[in-house]
Parts: structure tokens; sequence; C-alpha cells
């Protein structure tokens, strides 16, 4: 009876088990799938992908998912989370949708590619997939510290390694359309600002737009008349401004800039600047200027009674006196009488021989005005203050490098015009209602018109 009740037990504990493994595989998560666009979204799957949950990895994706998705196929999870996108205004028909797709688990990177594409597709969106094959140590920390996905994460220290000015803290605000247009052109912008172009945006004003007369869908309005449009194609060529020369996709060109002084030779006499020479004063902008200062055959300042130049003068007491006048019956005013005469005390009076500039010295030290012989220096070394500089002589070469640019295209029939757009000048359509705005900087969004400040964007 014991032996048949421990079987029972025996019995009962492996169908519990089996029930807990059965529940516990079939709740395990087989794959974790990130996507970056803006919004950065977290899915984890289970068996026969579904879904076990869905996170909002940023403020942004709090808008995009919701716990209704948990449960639900992958396929109809990516639907939903296009079409939110869509109408949340993270995407539209008109702009290309950058995407960084990272999976890791028991689902591959094409399979899920192929089913995103699908999703985007059947919307009408134009989009691009950029797939992160792995993530390492470094990712995953940066991602912990600034609160993204590790996927973007690799995906910003890329940029960074080509782009050697710009931080890994500027870009992680960034959305991934402007990640990708850093990472081909070196531009960036400052965390309030959004790059488009060579120009950072800002929004300032949101006013509703008015009504008023447009192009058509797929016309662009060029020198006021709607011409059909089509969208450029992206060569395999590099391209730089005329001022550039392609060398291994960089562009490259030299400039030239003056050397800075560092070290000077004189003829005659020493190196000081105009300043400690005694030529200007330190308000002025030529104070630090050098100039060879020759005091060898200088002369000294000497009191008047040993100038001797004809100058009346007599000594008394030591000391010297010179301006004779006669006494008057006043005495002598302004002077001292000496000898029955009246002079003037010269004794803390020294001049220059010769020199009549009229200049009273203080001290025996000094030089006489215009007997110091000034000449300009002989520079004998140079320096850069580019680091990044070479030093040629007298001047300082630069070899400035920025990223080259893919060359665009037209189809047969179309011709580029404003660097990115194809007309076709045989295919016009008349204006139509619609909604505009008005004013410099403003765009339309919607049934919104926004404002921008705008400002030339950072460049590596």
């Amino acid at each position: 009876m014991k032996k048949r009740i421990v079987v029972y037990i025996i019995i009962v504990l492996i169908i519990v088990c089996s029930l807990i493994s059965f529940i516990l595989w079939n709740n395990k998560t087989i794959a974790t799938i990130t996507l970056d666009i803006n919004p950065s979204i977290e899915i984890n799957l289970l068996k026969n992908e579904k879904i076990k949950s869905i996170i909002a990895l940023n403020d942004d994706a709090k808008n995009i998912i919701s716990d209704n998705f948990k449960g639900k196929s992958l396929k109809e999870t990516l639907d939903l989370i296009t079409n939110n996108l869509l109408k949340k205004g993270y995407a539209s028909e008109n702009e290309r949708l950058e995407i960084i797709l990272y999976s890791t688990g028991n689902i591959s990177n094409n399979n899920l590619k192929n089913k995103l594409n699908k999703s985007l597709e059947k919307n009408h969106i134009d989009y691009n997939i950029i797939v992160i094959d792995k993530v390492d140590k470094e990712d995953k920390e940066f991602a912990k510290k600034y609160n993204i996905s590790p996927a973007k994460a690799s995906y910003i220290k890329t940029i960074t390694y080509d782009n050697k000015n710009i931080s890994f803290e500027q870009l992680v605000n960034k959305s991934v359309n402007e990640l990708k247009e850093t990472k081909e052109t070196g531009y960036y912008c400052p965390k309030e600002y959004i790059l488009e172009g060579s120009w950072c945006l800002k929004e300032i004003n949101q006013t509703s737009a008015a009504k008023g007369e447009i192009c058509p869908p797929n016309y662009y309005e060029y020198n006021g008349i709607c011409y059909e449009e089509k969208e450029s194609i992206e060569s395999d060529n590099y391209i730089c401004m005329s001022e550039f020369t392609l060398k291994n996709d960089k562009c490259v060109r030299e400039l030239t800039e003056n050397a800075i002084p560092t070290k000077y030779t004189c003829t005659s006499g020493t190196a000081k600047t105009r300043l400690e020479a005694g030529l200007t004063n330190e308000n002025n902008g030529d104070a630090k200027d050098i100039v060879c200062v020759d005091a060898s055959n200088a002369t000294h300042p000497m009191s008047p009674c040993e100038v001797n130049d004809g100058t009346e003068y007599t000594m008394s007491g030591g000391k010297c006196y010179w301006h004779r006048a006669p006494v008057i019956a006043e005495g002598c005013p302004g002077k001292i009488q000496v000898g029955g005469e009246c002079w003037d005390d010269a004794s803390n009076i020294l001049i220059c021989v010769g020199a009549r500039d009229g200049k009273r010295y203080s001290s025996r030290d000094e030089f006489c005005e215009g007997s110091i012989k000034y000449s300009n220096p002989e520079v004998s070394e140079y320096k850069c203050e580019n680091k990044n500089a070479k030093l040629d002589g007298n001047k300082c070469i630069i070899n400035e490098i920025e990223n080259a640019q893919k060359e665009r295209y037209c189809p047969n029939g179309y011709t580029l015009v404003d660097n990115d757009r194809c007309i076709n000048y045989s295919k016009t359509a008349n204006k139509e209602k619609g909604l505009v705005c008005d004013g410099e900087n403003t765009k339309l969004k919607g049934n919104i018109c926004i404002t921008y400040e705008k400002i030339e964007a950072n460049h590596n």
C-alpha cells in the first residue's frame, strides 16, 4: 500500500514538473529586438513569434506602443508601430525614415528585416534600415549611461570614430535620420537643434496654416512653375566642392597662413618690444612689435654746468645755476641771488648736448632722445599656432579635410535642381488649393506652420 502511494506521488510530481517546464518553456524569451528611429523600442518575443513584452526605451516611444501589444504576433505589432509612427508624425510619405535594427536570440536579422520591409512598404513609407550585427561591452555601458539602446550606442560610436571633433554626448538625443546625415556629411548641431543639410534648425513658433495655391502632390515649384518631381539618385561617385580635391573618398584643400615669429636676430643692438623700448604705450596695438635697440653710441644727459655749449652758468656751494639776470629793486623774483646776480637753480636739471629737444631728464642713466639707433630685426625662427599645420619657411600649411558626398543624378528626362530635386521641364501642372505657410524659415507640418531659428551647422 505504501509503495503504491509513493508511486502515485512520484507520478504527480512528474506531471507537475512537466507542466511547469512546459509553461516556462512557452513563456521563455527566444529573441529580443530593438528598433531605433527617434522612438526607441524593445520587443521581447515568445515562441511562435508572439509578443512577450514591449518596452519604451525613451519618452517618444511611449507615444507609439501600449500594453495592448502583448500577445500579438510580430507582424501585427510591426504594422501597429508603423501606423503609429505615421499618426504621431515620426514618419511621413515625403521623408525617408532611417531605422536602426538589432536582434539577439532565435530570429535572424534578414527574417526580421523582411517583415519590417513589408510593413513599411504597405504604408508607403520611404525607408532605409541600418542593421547592427553586434554590440560589445562598451556599447552596453554607453547605453546604460545615456539611457539609449546598445544598438544606437554602437552606431553613434562609429560616427565619433570617423569624426574626431564630434563627441558621443552631442549625438545621444539625435534621431537616426540626423545620425545618418552626420555620418555621411560630418555636419552636426547643438543639442536643442535638428540637422537639415548644412543647417541647424530649432522650433521657435507655431501658427495655423493659411489656405492658398500650391503645387499638387509629386510636383515641385521651381521659378514659380509646378514641374513633375522625382527623387534624385545617389551614385557611387564621391564629389567635393570646387575648392577641394578628392583624395581617398575625402575632400582635401590646402590653406596657407602666416607663421608666428618666435625668435629675432639684430645686426646691432638688442631685440625689445616697442613698449620696452619706450616707443609706445601699452594701450597701442604695436606695443608687442619687436625692434632692435642699439645704445652703444648713445649719449647720456648732463647737468647744464657740464654741457659747456655756450649757456651761461655758475657753480656755488656744489650747485649748478644758469640763466643769469640782473638784480632789480625787488631783488630776484623767481630766481636765486648768487654772487650779486640772479640765477635759476639747475642742480636737478639734466639736458643733452646739442639735442635742443627741450626735454628735461630725471636720471643720468637715461639716453638722450634721438641718440639711440632703432632698426628692424630679422626673424630667425617661426611657429604655427594651429597644431595640425606644417611649418614651411614663414608660412603654415594646413590640410583641411571634409567627408566627400555622394554625387546625385536624375532619371532620364529629369534635371537636377536645388542639389537634390529632379524635375521634368516638359511636365507641368496648375496650382491647386491647399495649405501654405508664409514667412522665412517656416515649414508646413500637417495643418501647422512651424517657424525655425536657423544657424549654420558645425562641421568636422
